[in-house]
């Protein structure tokens, strides 16, 4: 059944460049005053109305048929109706000045107006913008026009910026301008699938015309994008096996699985047989098989990459690149979900290679003779989310921060917008390693307000344990082990479910549990987070940068050698790609080599931290502060008092900068400890071996024990203590751990 397009569809939104709105009576005066001033002046604001946006004064008149624009529009701009945007008054372009007044006018237009007043648009305006007006006007079936609305709908961003209206509605009026059954139908299931590759429903006509259509391998994968976005993955699942079936069997009416959500009405009608009178369908059979299997690939990447399962994600990606469908929509979206999958395959230099290289190529391309001088920007929200998480996890975070908050500000509108949320959630991270804690706390708080999640609570109790106001998390395993159980158990996975949020909650949880001294949890919530038995995939491995410090610092603490030599080792090849991570890895192999009683080791790698931190254009403070205080703890402990209590002093004015009180009191705990005991000073005279020497003897360890240690003589050892007690005035062992002060950060040398 034909429907008119024009009579049902208006913006989502409408722009107000004016001041606060006034109440319909105080317009209505405005409007009367309007016509007894100007009779042209109600003519002058329907064309308005039905310009929809920002246009010259000129522009409104020739469509409202009126002369003297400029007359008119001082005139409405006096009585406030309109105001003038990008210029002074009387030039540039005039827009309504409330939407008030925008919906009272277009309330007093008559379809029959309305659609006059389109196709005086559709005359006066460029070919492209006119489109969207020869849609509304129409009042019959119109093949050609339907084409052209589709292929405007596939012609990708560029185009439906210009026409001013989303692809989505595009192809619903083409749908409504088609006579053809089939055809109609596969157009309003291609204007779904536009809906669900901008992972929002803005219009729920559509989705109930789609639950009316007979089943097609096109329906079932729009049901399955749309059961993906409610997060129902099982389902999502389900329709896609469904649609893979129906279109290797070319069977428009396969089945689901006996365990899918049922989504077909029982007394929906069959298809019907083209009518040989209609015209044929605007793009071949040839053409739609591959149109379908494209948007099933891409749904799969999507299912992929939601399960954070980067090969697969990758693979189904490329073949619906592969199927060259031509809709520019559904292309993007497959090559966002490819270089999605490949930040959970290969990791986000890569990522972030291919994304400079394309935006290299766009600016060479937009710059070559003959083209405009104009450099696009990166516009694909998903790839800006992609790109500023990747700069975070590589450590460019200052970088990653803008184009997250670039993001974030794009969806202010949509408060719950999924792609809104992953970009708060990582921009929290971003501004909590940058020391920025109050940013984070905003960035929280957006989370919030779109009632929260897992990662939300997790970022907020993280970031409260660290300032030394919050409770650890609950011991044991983590509550995010507990949400991925309770999805697993139910089939339908929330979005604080989803792999990439759990894990950032259990980095949040493994923060504030460090910020309490809990290592041995850390551990159990690491191990369970890379288990197969969690079910995250791969998205473990691709935030390992943010979580593998974490570990490998509990590890040693813990005394888990084996985990903490993994650990270790890893962390060392992961900064060779981020350079800030080197610090971290310096600072943790001293620690270890400290417990290994091997001062010699750990000296060496704190100042190769030291300068790492010098060479390193971003440091997280609170990384920078925890290698002052673990080298100030260590001088300290070597005898070396003066050197190291300047190191503990710079270390506890950045925690307090920071805010970060938790730390503040283990630092200044040490300080005063180190403090009761520093004067006298008995190893002042001592050289640095020496004093390596005294501590272990004094400790309790014997001369061999001391030279494996080392790696010296048990002669070396002997002569060294000769040295040490003529220095010291002591004759026995007994009498050098008496003078050996027994401060707790001597405790390390007993391993």
């Amino acid at each position: 059944m034909y429907r008119n397009p024009g009579e049902y569809w208006e913006p989502d939104e409408y722009g107000e460049p004016g001041e606060q709105a006034a109440s319909g009576d105080d317009a209505e005066r405005r409007l009367l005053a309007a016509d007894r001033l100007c009779q042209d002046s109600s003519a002058f604001l329907e064309a308005l109305c039905v310009l929809a946006g920002e246009y010259p004064p000129a522009t409104v008149a020739r469509v409202a048929a009126v002369p003297a624009a400029t007359r008119i529009s001082g005139l409405l701009i006096g009585l406030g109706l309109v105001v003038s945007v990008g210029g002074p008054p009387g030039s540039g372009q005039i827009a309504f000045a409330r939407e008030s007044d925008y919906r009272l006018v277009r309330a007093r237009l008559s379809p029959t107006r309305w659609r006059a007043l389109h196709r005086a648009a559709a005359e006066v305006l460029d070919p492209r913008p006119a489109l969207a007006h020869r849609a509304r006007a129409a009042d019959r079936p119109d093949p050609a026009l339907a084409a052209a609305l589709e292929e405007a709908a596939f012609g990708g961003r560029a185009l439906e910026d210009e026409i001013g209206v989303p692809s989505r509605q595009l192809l619903l009026w083409a749908a409504d301008l088609t006579e053809d059954r089939a055809e109609r139908e596969r157009r309003v299931l291609l204007a779904a699938m536009h809906d669900v590759y901008g992972e929002e429903f803005r219009n729920g006509g559509l989705w109930t015309r789609v639950d009316a259509l007979p089943p097609s391998p096109l329906r079932y994968c729009a049901l399955a994008g749309r059961a993906l976005l409610e997060h129902r993955l099982g389902a999502a699942v389900d329709h896609l096996r469904a649609a893979s079936r129906a279109l290797a069997a070319g069977d428009t009416h396969a089945a689901p699985d006996s365990d899918a959500e049922p989504d077909v009405k029982p007394d929906a009608e069959p298809d019907a047989e083209p009518d040989a009178d209609h015209a044929p369908s605007a793009r071949s059979r040839g053409d739609r098989v591959l149109s379908t299997a494209a948007a099933i690939d891409t749904m799969e990447a999507a299912v992929a990459c939601r399960t954070a399962r980067g090969k697969a994600a990758v693979e189904a990606a490329t073949r619906a690149l592969d199927a060259a469908s031509g809709d520019a929509v559904q292309i993007r979206t497959a090559r966002r979900l490819l270089q999605v999958g490949r930040a959970y395959a290969d990791g986000p230099h890569g990522v972030l290679r291919s994304l400079d290289e394309g935006a290299a190529a766009a600016e060479a391309n937009a710059t070559a003779p003959g083209r405009r001088t104009h450099i696009p920007e990166l516009c694909d929200v998903g790839l800006l989310l992609l790109r500023g998480e990747c700069r975070v996890l590589a450590g460019d975070l200052e970088a990653g921060a803008r184009d997250l908050e670039g993001l974030a500000r794009r969806h202010d509108t949509h408060p719950g917008h999924p792609d809104r949320l992953r970009a708060l959630e990582r921009l929290a991270i971003a501004h909590f390693l940058l020391g920025s804690w109050q940013e984070a706390d905003s960035a929280v708080d957006g989370i919030d307000e779109a009632a929260g999640d897992t990662a939300g609570r997790a970022l907020r109790a993280m970031l409260s344990a660290v300032r030394g106001t919050g409770a650890a998390p609950r011991r044991g395993v983590p509550a995010s082990a507990s949400a991925s159980a309770s999805a697993s158990a139910n089939g339908r996975v929330p979005g604080s479910a989803e792999p990439d949020r759990l894990t950032i909650a259990t980095y949040a949880d493994a923060v504030a549990m460090l910020a309490h001294g809990r290592h041995a949890d850390i551990l159990t919530a690491i191990t369970w987070l890379t288990s197969d038995s969690a079910g995250l995939a791969d998205a473990p491995a691709k935030f390992v940068p943010l979580w593998l410090p974490v570990y490998a610092e509990a590890a040693i603490e813990a005394a888990a050698s084996a985990a903490s030599e993994a650990g270790l080792a890893q962390l060392r090849e992961h900064a060779k790609h981020s350079p800030y991570l080197m610090v971290t890895f310096h600072r943790l192999a001293g620690r270890a080599a400290e417990l290994r009683c091997d001062p010699t080791m750990a000296k060496d790698e704190y100042e190769a931290g030291l300068l790492a931190a010098e060479g390193c254009a971003q440091v997280p403070p609170m990384h920078r502060a925890q290698l002052d205080y673990a080298y100030g703890r260590f001088l300290c402990a070597l005898g070396q008092t003066a050197t190291g209590l300047g190191r503990f002093q710079r270390a506890q004015d950045a925690f307090a900068s920071l805010g970060a009180h938790a730390f503040v009191r283990n630092c200044a705990q040490d300080r005063e400890a180190v403090t009761r005991g520093a004067s006298p000073c008995p190893d002042a005279a001592l050289t640095e071996r020496e004093a390596t020497v005294a501590g272990m003897v004094a400790s309790g360890m014997t001369n061999r024990q001391v030279a494996e240690k080392l790696l010296i003589g048990v002669k070396a050892v002997e002569y060294h203590l000769g040295k040490i007690y003529r220095k010291l005035g002591v004759r026995t062992r007994r009498e050098l751990a008496s003078r050996w002060p027994s401060r707790p950060e001597r405790r390390w040398w007993s391993g």
